[in-house]
């Protein structure tokens, strides 16, 4: 009775390491995986480039209206013919006068084209206030291209004057 026990016991581990090895094999064409991810995940599999951006200077606006945001533009290169997952974050020193927010904004063109916002499309509250504080936003996305561009956009809102100092975007590929 023991050793027919053990034999099933042994067939049984032998089909679920056949079951793990197909459903193994399955995922390890990462674009196809990739294409089958739920809406708003955003993990990625192989990294394939990180490109980083940094700025000391402190830049300023006081317009409403979004516009880019100073040595922000990065280029994110192309997925290879599949999807590819493009993690965006942007860390800063933000300040204000006069009060009211720094909104910011993640965009992406893609093959050259107009510029998009990326999830979480805003309106992204980065900073509130007039005391200097450092924050950080993400966004991410899977694209399909054969190049990518990627900026930060941001706007005063509530008047006043927003400033970014010692600020960082850094853009991330995985497959």
């Amino acid at each position: 009775m023991k050793k027919s026990a053990s034999l099933l016991l042994m067939a049984a581990t032998a089909g679920l390491l056949g079951a793990f090895n197909a459903a193994t094999a399955q995922v390890s064409d990462t674009r196809t995986a990739a294409i089958n991810r739920a809406p708003g995940t955003c993990d990625g599999f192989g990294q394939e480039a990180v490109s980083t951006n940094t700025q000391n200077a402190s830049t300023s606006t006081s317009s409403a209206v979004f516009g880019g945001l100073a040595t922000t533009s990065i280029p994110g290169g192309g997925s290879g013919g599949g999807v590819d997952l493009y993690t965006i974050t942007f860390s800063g020193e933000a300040s204000a006068s006069g009060g009211g927010s720094i909104e910011v904004q993640a965009q992406v063109s893609i093959n050259g084209g107009a510029f998009i916002n990326i999830e979480p499309v805003g309106p992204n509250t980065f900073h509130s206030g007039n005391a200097a504080q450092t924050h950080t936003m993400t966004w991410c996305r899977e694209i399909v291209a054969n190049s990518t561009n990627f900026r930060i956009v941001w706007r005063k809102v509530g008047g006043g004057t927003a400033f970014m100092d010692d600020y960082l975007m850094r853009v991330e590929r995985s497959n």
